[in-house]
């Protein structure tokens, strides 16, 4: 799977992107066939925002983004958002075929 961490000018420590490469291949188990991940740090003054998009075959993308004070508590929600959308997508019924008589 190929990852990407975006974060423009902003220092992050290792232990950070460690962390979110961790929750990242973590998350990637739940979702079925993930071909890439995408993984946006910014900062706006005192909040931090983390986006994830992951990317399946046939162009199916599932995007999850949270805000907060402090990375941790940003990723971990994002992290939390994401796998309860492909947990949804997942669930999602297949069309019944009607039975003809």
């Amino acid at each position: 799977m190929h990852m990407v961490f975006s974060h423009r000018g902003i220092a992050l420590t290792q232990s950070m992107l460690k962390k979110a490469e961790r929750a990242v291949l973590t998350a990637a188990e739940r979702i079925p066939r993930a071909t890439g991940a995408v993984v946006r740090f910014e900062e706006d003054g005192p909040e931090r925002r983390v986006e994830i998009v992951f990317t399946a075959p046939r162009g199916t993308r599932v995007v999850a983004s949270a805000a907060g004070r402090y990375w941790g508590p940003a990723l971990n929600a994002a992290l939390t958002k994401l796998v309860r959308q492909a947990s949804k997508e997942r669930r999602t019924p297949q069309r019944r075929t009607v039975a003809k008589d």
